[in-house]
C-alpha cells in the first residue's frame, strides 16, 4: 500500500476521480423530485457553536479530498473534478434533501447544516452512501467537540484530521471486486401504491421512535433480526392495503416488493468511503394467495439469508459492472449514455420495488463521545414517483429510530407499520 503522500499527490496531481459503478447513474435521473441526496443527523446536548463548527469543517473537510469534488462532465463519462473549496454551512430549513446544482462548478458535491442544537451532513449519492458519510460526520464530530474545548476522549476508531488517507478510502469498490458471474434473475415489475401524489413540496416527513429492546424481543419470538422483522411489518402492511384496493385499482401486477441495500464493506473486507452497497429484493407475490403474518417473516428470513449471501448478491455486482466493461457501451457519447440510463431506469430499475428500506444499523462512538450526543437520524434520498414511499432506521443509545418519507396525502403505510408495533407490545413515539 502506498503512503499517504503517494496517494494524495497522485489524485491531486491528476485533479479528477472516475465515477464509482453506482454513481454513474446518478447524473443521468436527477431531478426536483428525484434528487438522489440523503441526510444524517446528529442532535447534541447543547446548541450548536457556529464558530468552532465553521473551524471543524475545515479541518475535516481537508481529510477527506475526495470528497471535495464538483462534478465535470467528458466526451464518454461524467467525473469527479478536485476543488479546494469548503462544503457549504446552512441553516436548516423546511425541506431535507434538495437537489445540488451540479452544473456549479467548484462546489462540493456535500453541505453541512445546523440549527438549534442538530449537525447534518447531506451527500449526493454520487460522492458515497450511508456508510461513507457517516465516517465523515463522526470524524466531523469528534473535531467539532475539540473545537468547542471538549474532550471527547480517546477517538477509538473515528477517522482524525492528522490520519493518513488510504488509497483504499477513494478505490471504487465495485471494480475492485468484480468477477464475471452469472446475472441475477429477472424480476416482474412490482406493485405500486395507488395514492395521489402531494402538490410540490411533496415530500412529507414522519418521525418514529421505539425501544431497541422492545423490538429486539418482538424480533427474537420470531427467530429473526430487528430488520428482518421491521420487512416482514412493511410486507405484510403493504398486502393490506393491496387487498383493501384491488378491486377499486385493478392492476397486473401482483409483486410487493422491498428494496434494502446491503453494506458491502463488511462482505468485502473494503475501507472505501465511496458507494459500496447493493440492494436485497424481498417480495411477496400475490398471485400465489394471502399471506399470514407469521409466513411473511418466515419468508422474509429466508429470502434475506439467501440473497445477501456474498455469492449471490455479488451476481448484482458482476452484472452492473459487466454493462460497463461493454465495449460499445463505452464508446457510447455522453449525452446517449445518459439518454439510455434515464430510459432504462425509467423502464425497469424504478418499477422493480414497491417500496425501500435503509437501515444504517447501530451507531458506535466512544464512550466518552457518546455524553455529548443525544441521538442520529438518518433520511434517505427522496422516493421516485412511482414508489412514493420509503424508510430509514438508525439505532443509537438504545432507541430505534424510524424516519418515513411519502410523497402521498395517505399516510396508511406508516400508520400500519406503527400500529403493528403497537399491538404487539412497542411502545412508538410519533414525530411529525
Amino acid at each position: 500500500m502506498a503512503d499517504k503522500s503517494d496517494n494524495l499527490s497522485s489524485f491531486m496531481e491528476k485533479g479528477w476521480l472516475t465515477l464509482d459503478n453506482a454513481a454513474k447513474l446518478f447524473p443521468a435521473i436527477i431531478s426536483e423530485d428525484l434528487t438522489s441526496v440523503f441526510r444524517i443527523t446528529a442532535s447534541l446536548n447543547e446548541p450548536v457553536n457556529y464558530r468552532s463548527l465553521r473551524e471543524a469543517v475545515s479541518i475535516t473537510s481537508a481529510r477527506f479530498p475526495y470528497f471535495n469534488v464538483s462534478l465535470g462532465s467528458g466526451l464518454f463519462w461524467h467525473f469527479l473534478e478536485f476543488n479546494k473549496n469548503l462544503p457549504h454551512i446552512q441553516v436548516e430549513g423546511n425541506v431535507p434533501c434538495t437537489a445540488f446544482a451540479l452544473k456549479r462548478k467548484n462546489e462540493p458535491l456535500y453541505r453541512i447544516i445546523a440549527k438549534e442544537n442538530r449537525i447534518s451532513v447531506e451527500f449526493i449519492h454520487i460522492l458515497t452512501d450511508g456508510g461513507g458519510a457517516l465516517e465523515y460526520l463522526k470524524s466531523l464530530l469528534y473535531t467539532y467537540l475539540v473545537a468547542s474545548g471538549k474532550d471527547p476522549g480517546s477517538p477509538g476508531d473515528i477517522i482524525l484530521p492528522s490520519m493518513p488517507v488510504s488509497e483504499e478510502e477513494f478505490e471504487d469498490g465495485y471494480k475492485r471486486f468484480f468477477r464475471k458471474l452469472p446475472p441475477p434473475l429477472k424480476l416482474p415489475k412490482a406493485w405500486h401504491l395507488p395514492f395521489l401524489l402531494n402538490e410540490r413540496p411533496r415530500l412529507r416527513i414522519t418521525r418514529a421512535i421505539v425501544s431497541v429492546d422492545q423490538m429486539l424481543e418482538l424480533a427474537r419470538t420470531h427467530k429473526v433480526s430487528i430488520t428482518e422483522y421491521f420487512v416482514a411489518v412493511y410486507l405484510f402492511s403493504l398486502q393490506k392495503i393491496f387487498l383493501e384496493t384491488a378491486g377499486k385499482h385493478k392492476s397486473r401486477k401482483k409483486v410487493l416488493r422491498i428494496e434494502l441495500p446491503v453494506n458491502m464493506r463488511k462482505k468485502c473486507s473494503s475501507r472505501t468511503m465511496r458507494n459500496f452497497s447493493l440492494f436485497v429484493l424481498p417480495e411477496l407475490d400475490m398471485r400465489l394467495g394471502t399471506y399470514t403474518f407469521d409466513e411473511v417473516v418466515h419468508s422474509v428470513h429466508h429470502q434475506l439469508q439467501f440473497s445477501s449471501d456474498v455469492k449471490q448478491i455479488s451476481r448484482f455486482l458482476s452484472q452492473n459492472v459487466g454493462y460497463e466493461k461493454l465495449f460499445f457501451i463505452r464508446m457510447l457519447p455522453l449525452f446517449i449514455k445518459k439518454l439510455a440510463i434515464a430510459s432504462i431506469y425509467r423502464g425497469f430499475a424504478s418499477k422493480r420495488f414497491t417500496g425501500l428500506v435503509t437501515n444504517l444499523g447501530v451507531i458506535s462512538i466512544p464512550p466518552v463521545m457518546e455524553t455529548f450526543i443525544d441521538s442520529f437520524e438518518i433520511i434517505p434520498p427522496p422516493p421516485n414517483l412511482k414508489v412514493k414511499l420509503g424508510c430509514a432506521m438508525v439505532t443509537f443509545k438504545g432507541s430505534l429510530r424510524i424516519t418515513f418519507l411519502n410523497l402521498t396525502g395517505s399516510p396508511d403505510v406508516e400508520r400500519l407499520i406503527l400500529r403493528h408495533f403497537i399491538d404487539a407490545g412497542v411502545h412508538v413515539r410519533v414525530q411529525n
